[in-house]
């Protein structure tokens, strides 16, 4: 059976849950001007293809401490994602060496990157090598390591061991959640140490992510604010702590929006 494709409304709705958390049955329809049965339907269509967790008059996210699958995180908050891709691609100059990591945000700027000039481009990120095969002037060194189906990437101390063969201009990390205190999470051991060699393996190390991951909650330490040069997101979080995180650190940070060029 092919995978099922989701509909805008569902869509949508994973994106307020991504960014404003729990979602109530009745404030969809109201929202929608639909009935509750057919807000139900969306939800379960969701909550069996794993994107989302439903409870007593509403829905989640599945339970904290695992990630929904690449393919489902691609599809919230899109055009935010598309934003930052757009302007981290246009900060990029011909002629670099990018590490392009794990992560939904981290394959848009692969797609975004696509007509610059005489790139190389490490990555042990699957969709990233597939959006850049067919772009003849962007070299592709994919890594070897164990494929995770779910997240089309592979990890492993094959992927440590093969960044470390190179000293990138820049490299491109996504994050799993953002915390004012401890700065990149991620909630997969693996993965912390795959982005960890990004970094320290890099010139300018950027890191993109959209506002929703500050709502997020993972157990694995990345890397503070400090050990980066540039955060670009769509826009910040409304609580004084993480923007004072973020001004404490002395990190650049580059909101995008429509009217960037």
């Amino acid at each position: 059976m092919g995978q099922r494709i989701i509909s805008s409304r569902q869509r949508e709705i994973l994106a307020l849950i991504e960014t404003d958390g729990v979602q109530y049955i009745e404030e969809l329809a109201r929202r929608y001007d639909l009935t509750t049965q057919t807000i139900r339907r969306d939800i379960n269509a969701l909550c069996d293809l794993g994107h989302a967790r439903r409870f007593h008059g509403g829905v989640d996210l599945p339970v904290e401490g695992s990630n929904i699958s690449l393919n489902a995180r691609a599809q919230l908050n899109r055009r935010a994602k598309r934003l930052i891709a757009k302007r981290v691609a246009a900060d990029i100059g011909a002629e670099a060496t990018v590490f392009l990591g794990i992560g939904s945000t981290v394959r848009f700027v692969a797609e975004a990157l696509r007509d610059h000039q005489g790139l190389t481009v490490i990555t042990n990120n699957i969709h990233v090598a597939l959006s850049l095969c067919d772009a003849p002037s962007v070299e592709v060194h994919l890594t070897g390591g164990l494929l995770r189906h779910d997240d089309r990437d592979v990890v492993g101390t094959d992927v440590i061991r093969f960044v470390e063969k190179f000293y990138a201009t820049y490299a491109v990390v996504g994050a799993g959640a953002l915390s004012p205190l401890n700065g990149l999470m991620d909630f997969s051991y693996s993965e912390a140490q795959i982005t960890n060699a990004l970094l320290e393996n890099s010139q300018t190390q950027i890191l993109a992510a959209d506002v929703s991951k500050w709502t997020r909650n993972a157990s694995v330490r990345v890397a503070p604010f400090s050990k980066l040069t540039r955060f670009y997101t769509d826009r910040l979080p409304g609580e004084a702590v993480a923007t004072n995180a973020l001004a404490e650190s002395g990190l650049d940070v580059v909101t995008c929006s429509e009217d960037m060029t």
